[in-house]
C-alpha cells in the first residue's frame, strides 16, 4: 500500500533513454495545462481572499507565483518544437522537480497564511482551493511521480495542518478527509506509473519482437537470395536479375549472362573430399568477385556453376569478350589451398538479352548451350551463342542416344595401327584404337564420340571392354609384339583404376609388359596426386608407359622427372612437316635428344611420307607409326597382315607403306 514511501524517497529517475523519451512526452502535453490550473487557481484564491487578507498576500504573492508559472509554462511550451537528448531530459526533469517543490512550498505557504487569516466559512474555502490545486497539479504531474508527491506534500500539509490544529470539529474533520484523500491520491499515483512502466515495457518488448522479427525476416531474404557457402548471389536472385531488365519499359543497352563450369573440379572433390572442394568453390568465388568487381554481379547457381552478368549501354561484345577472356586466364591460373596447388579451368557460356532471348528461360539456356560448345572444343575457352549452336546440340544428344542403345562388343571393337622400328623397318607392337560401327554401317568418329563417352562416365567401360578384346586378340601374336592403349585424363579419377586394368590382365593370363599405357600431359597437370599413386600401381607390375602428345603441355620435363616413364610420343603436330619446316625439325631434334639423356625411347605419331621418315632416321628417331606404314585395322586385317610376314621379322612388305594421299 506504501509503495509510493520508497518511491518519494529513493526520487530516483528512470535509466532507461526509451522510458525517459516517454516520460517526457507525456509531461510536454500535461505541464502546460497543469501551470494552467495552477494560474486559475492562484487567481481565484487572490480574488477569494483580496478584502481579507493585507494587500501583500492578496496581491503581491499571486502576481510573484503568477509570473513564475508563465515562464514554466512558455519553457515547456518551447519544448515542444525539439527533439531533446535524454541527458536534456534528465536535467528538464530534475529542474521540473525543483521548481514543483519551490513552487508548491510558496503555494501551501500561502494557502496557510491565507487560512490564519481569514474567517471560518472563507478559510475552509481557501483550504478547498488549496487542496484542489494540489491534486489537479499532482495528476498532471503522474509520469514523473517525485515531483507529484512534492506538490501533494508541501502544497496540501500546511493547510491540512491548520485545519487539525483548529478548534472546530468540523474543521478537523476536512482535515481528516484531507488526509485520507491525500494518501489514497499518493497510492493511485503509485499505482498509475506502476502501470505507466508495464505498458511502457509492454511497448518496448512489442517494438524489441518486432525488431527480432524484421532481422529474422531479413536473415531469411537473405538465405533465399545468398549461397550459404560462398556468399555470392544464388539462381534466385539471378532469375529475380534477368526478370527485372525484362521488366523495365525501355531497358538501356543490353544484358550479358556468363555462364561458368569449372573443369576438373570433380577430380579435386573425389582426390581430397568435399572439404577441400568447398574451399576451392570459395577460392573461386573471391577471384570472379575480384574481376568483375563493379562492372558486374556474380552468382552461384549450384555445384560448379557460376553466372556473371553485365549491363552494357552499347550495342557490342566488346565489355563481355574482354570479361570472359580474363575470367578463362585467371581461372586457369593454380589455386594454392592449404599444402596442395590445385588446377582447374573454366568453360563460359555468353548469352545476351535481348539480341538472344526474349525471356529468361531462353538466356539461360543460350548461355548453357555455348558454355556446352566451349566445353566440346576443348574447354578452358569462351563461346557467345549462336543459332547454329542449338541445331549442334542436338545432334550431340542423338548422337549420345546412338552411342547408349549401340554400346558393346558388337558394335564397339578394338582396331590396331602398326608401330614400327625405323633402322630395321619392323612392326614391333601396335597402338590399340576404339572403333565404332553404326546401326547405318558407317563409322563412327572417334573424335566425336570419344569426348561424348568420356562426359557420359562410358569411357571407363569402353576401355576396359576393348583391353579385354586386345588381349584375346593378341594372344595369337608374337609374344615380342606390344600393345599401345590410351588412357582418358577423366579415367584417372577413377582411384581404382590400376586394380580393374590389372583384374583384366589377370583373368586373360596377358603379359603385363606387352602392354604400355599412353597419357597425356592433362592428365598430370588436372591432378598430379592421383595420376601418379595409378601410374606407380600399373608400373609394380610391370606395364609400360609413354608420354603422349609430348610437347604440347605446359611442364613436361617435370613430368619426366617424376614419374616413371619408358617412351615419348612426339605429337603429329611436329611431325607432320618436319621434312620441311625448319622450327618443327629443331622441336622434333630437341625432343629426340632429350629423350636420349633421360634414356627414354621415342616414338613419332603421324608419319605419313617417305621424306618425313628419312628425316626422323636421319635425327636417330627409334620407333614411328603413321599412314605411311598403315592404317588401323581389325583384328582380323591385323591377323592376315602378321601372317603374312616371316615369324619374328614382321617386316612390312613394300606394297603396306605407301602414303594416304597416294
Amino acid at each position: 500500500m506504501f509503495n509510493w514511501l520508497s518511491e518519494l524517497k529513493s526520487r530516483r529517475l528512470p535509466q532507461s533513454d526509451a522510458f525517459l523519451l516517454e516520460q517526457y512526452t507525456t509531461l510536454r502535453r500535461q505541464i502546460p495545462l497543469m501551470y494552467a490550473l495552477m494560474f486559475i487557481n492562484v487567481l481565484f484564491l487572490g480574488i477569494e481572499s483580496f478584502r481579507d487578507v493585507p494587500f501583500g498576500m492578496s496581491f503581491g504573492i499571486p502576481i510573484l507565483l503568477s509570473l513564475a508559472i508563465m515562464v514554466r509554462a512558455f519553457l515547456w511550451v518551447r519544448r515542444r518544437s525539439f527533439v531533446a537528448q535524454p541527458e536534456q531530459i534528465r536535467r528538464y526533469m530534475r529542474g521540473t522537480i525543483i521548481t514543483a517543490t519551490l513552487l508548491s512550498i510558496v503555494f501551501g505557504t500561502w494557502g496557510s497564511l491565507l487560512f490564519s487569516e481569514s474567517e471560518p466559512i472563507r478559510s475552509v474555502s481557501i483550504s478547498l482551493y488549496v487542496f484542489v490545486g494540489a491534486i489537479s497539479c499532482c495528476f498532471c504531474l503522474q509520469a514523473l511521480p517525485s515531483a507529484g508527491y512534492l506538490v501533494l506534500l508541501f502544497g496540501v500539509l500546511p493547510v491540512t495542518i491548520r485545519l487539525f490544529m483548529a478548534s472546530q470539529w468540523s474543521l478537523f474533520s476536512i482535515g481528516a478527509n484531507f488526509l485520507i484523500v491525500a494518501i489514497l491520491i499518493l497510492r493511485t499515483l503509485a499505482t498509475n506509473h506502476a502501470g505507466f512502466k508495464q505498458v511502457l515495457q509492454s511497448r518496448s518488448d512489442m517494438l524489441a519482437e518486432q525488431k527480432r522479427a524484421q532481422a529474422a525476416e531479413l536473415a531469411a531474404q537473405k538465405l533465399a537470395y545468398r549461397d550459404p557457402l560462398t556468399g555470392l548471389a544464388n539462381r534466385r536472385a539471378l532469375s529475380e536479375r534477368i526478370d527485372s531488365f525484362l521488366s523495365a519499359h525501355e531497358p538501356r543497352g543490353e544484358l550479358y549472362l556468363l555462364l561458368l563450369d569449372l573443369d576438373l573440379f570433380k577430380g579435386v572433390n573425389d582426390t581430397y573430399g568435399h572439404g577441400a572442394g568447398d574451399h576451392l568453390l570459395k577460392a573461386v568465388a573471391r577471384r570472379l568477385g575480384s574481376i568483375v568487381e563493379q562492372t558486374g554481379e556474380v552468382y552461384r547457381l549450384g555445384g560448379d556453376e557460376f553466372a556473371i552478368t553485365l549491363q552494357s549501354d552499347e550495342s557490342s561484345n566488346g565489355v563481355a569478350n574482354t570479361i570472359a577472356d580474363q575470367l578463362v586466364r585467371e581461372i586457369a591460373a593454380p589455386f594454392s589451398i592449404g599444402r596442395f596447388s590445385h588446377h582447374i579451368s573454366a568453360s563460359i557460356g555468353v548469352s545476351c538479352l535481348p539480341n538472344d532471348a526474349a525471356s529468361r528461360e531462353e538466356l539461360l539456356q543460350h548461355a548453357d548451350i555455348a558454355m556446352y560448345d566451349a566445353k566440346s572444343r576443348g574447354r578452358s575457352r569462351h563461346r557467345m551463342y549462336a543459332p547454329s549452336m542449338g541445331l549442334a546440340l542436338v545432334a550431340r544428344a542423338e548422337l549420345e542416344r546412338e552411342i547408349r542403345v549401340d554400346f558393346g562388343p558388337d558394335a564397339f571393337q578394338p582396331f590396331y595401327q602398326p608401330i614400327v622400328d625405323l633402322p630395321s623397318g619392323r612392326i614391333v607392337g601396335f597402338e590399340m584404337l576404339a572403333r565404332w560401327r553404326r546401326a547405318n554401317g558407317t563409322m563412327g568418329e572417334p573424335s566425336r564420340f570419344i569426348p561424348i563417352m568420356e562426359e557420359c562416365g562410358l569411357i571407363d567401360e569402353l576401355m576396359l571392354q576393348l583391353l579385354e578384346q586386345a588381349c584375346i586378340d593378341a594372344e595369337s601374336w608374337s609374344p615380342e609384339l606390344t600393345i599401345a592403349i590410351n588412357l582418358s585424363p577423366v579415367q584417372f579419377r577413377d582411384p581404382g583404376l590400376a586394380e580393374k586394368i590389372l583384374a583384366v590382365l589377370t583373368r586373360q593370363g596377358f603379359p603385363a609388359r606387352r602392354i604400355c599405357f599412353e597419357i597425356t600431359e592433362n592428365t598430370l597437370i588436372a591432378d598430379a596426386t592421383a595420376a601418379r599413386r595409378i601410374i606407380e600401381s600399373l608400373k609394380n607390375q610391370g606395364v609400360g608407359l609413354a608420354l603422349d602428345d609430348f610437347g604440347t603441355g605446359f611442364s613436361s620435363i617435370q613430368h619426366l622427372r617424376m614419374l616413371p616413364f619408358d617412351k615419348l610420343k612426339i605429337d603429329r603436330s611436329f611431325v607432320h612437316n618436319a621434312d620441311s619446316d625448319e622450327a618443327a625439325y629443331r622441336m622434333v631434334a630437341g625432343i629426340i635428344r632429350l629423350a636420349e639423356g633421360l634414356k627414354l625411347s621415342v616414338v613419332a605419331e603421324g608419319v605419313e611420307t617417305a621424306s618425313v621418315q628419312d628425316t626422323l632416321k636421319a635425327l636417330g628417331c627409334q620407333y614411328a607409326q603413321g599412314y605411311l606404314f598403315g592404317k588401323a585395322a581389325n583384328a582380323s586385317d591385323t591377323h592376315e597382315l602378321l601372317k603374312r610376314m616371316p615369324p619374328g621379322h614382321y617386316n612390312l612388305p613394300d606394297q603396306t607403306i605407301r602414303s594416304p594421299r597416294s
